[in-house]
């Protein structure tokens, strides 16, 4: 076997390493793998493309958001370079998420949309549906929305990504929650948390359990609710994920709020503000301030 087949084979199994610490949530042992190819990009640029944007992605779910912009723009001018036209999709899709995050949600429409003009895979395609339809969501679009993560869960269907149906899943009782169905919303997020557990993608997990938490709130079972959102708070904090720990503090302040303990909602709230400021999270501090208005003066 050749040298340079053998160092091709290193880096594969290196990536692979880096995407089991990734899911498990053992960001800095992944981070180091990536971080490793990217610095060996000549060896195997194909291998490289792709550990830059996963990259940009540990960096993007801990607010580092520069960093991350820089780390995606690095893998798509790689996969650009080599005709990787997949890898350079994915590339655009971190990049679009942390516009998404930072409140620009035009220049993320718009790289979704290429991503879509450049996929030649189901799963790249299934990626770039999703997060338009995330996107419509978000905006209220509802019926939009449905039809995009129809058709993202096809195409993860396609391309047969249990995990990608377990994101699927999640999207789809998030929009069954935000159209004011929560038990619907409940057995599909049941649904979703068993996929990503089955996946063995942790943070996924803990998003599905925090979206069956927000749903089992909205039908009155408070106390799982509470349940759900803690345990996803916990894994949330382990991977450093400062958006989805502030979306947590959001909902048990809701759910303290339900209970008329106002001080309770307080305290996380404050806890939330101090994580969304140091994070610049922009809809979150908006979002954190309109229910501290609602509580009034202590």
């Amino acid at each position: 076997m050749s040298s340079s087949h053998l160092e091709g084979h290193d880096l594969a199994a290196l990536l692979d390493d880096g995407i089991r610490y990734d899911r498990s949530g053992v960001t800095a042992r992944a981070r180091a793998c990536f971080v490793e190819i990217t610095e060996r990009a000549r060896e195997r640029p194909d291998i490289a493309a792709e550990a830059w944007w996963r990259l940009a992605n540990v960096q993007r779910l801990q607010s580092q958001w520069d960093d991350a912009i820089a780390s995606a723009r690095a893998g798509a001018d790689l996969a650009r370079a080599h005709a990787l036209r997949d890898a350079e999709a994915d590339a655009l899709n971190i990049e679009a998420a942390v516009w998404a995050t930072r409140g620009d949600t035009q220049r993320a429409r718009a790289l979704h949309e290429r991503m879509l003009e450049l996929a030649t895979r189901p799963i790249t395609r299934a990626k770039a549906l999703q997060n338009l339809g995330g996107l419509a969501a978000e905006e209220r679009r509802f019926e939009e929305a449905e039809q995009l993560f129809g058709a993202s869960r096809d195409a993860y269907r396609e391309a047969d990504d249990l995990r990608g149906e377990a994101c699927s899943l999640l999207n789809i009782g998030r929009l069954q929650a935000e159209r004011g169905d929560p038990a619907l919303a409940k057995d599909t997020l049941e649904a979703a948390v068993r996929h990503s557990r089955a996946s063995g993608d942790m943070e996924m997990h803990a998003a599905a359990l925090l979206n069956l938490g927000i749903a089992l709130g909205a039908l009155g079972e408070h106390a799982t609710a509470e349940e759900r959102i803690t345990t996803a708070y916990g894994q949330f904090t382990i991977a450093d994920n400062a958006q989805q720990r502030v979306r947590c503090l959001l909902q048990l302040a809701a759910l303290a709020s339900e209970r008329n303990e106002p001080e309770a909602a307080r305290v996380c709230l404050e806890h939330g503000r101090q994580i969304a400021a140091q994070t610049e999270l922009p809809r979150e501090l908006r979002l954190i301030d309109e229910h501290l208005a609602r509580l009034g003066q202590p």
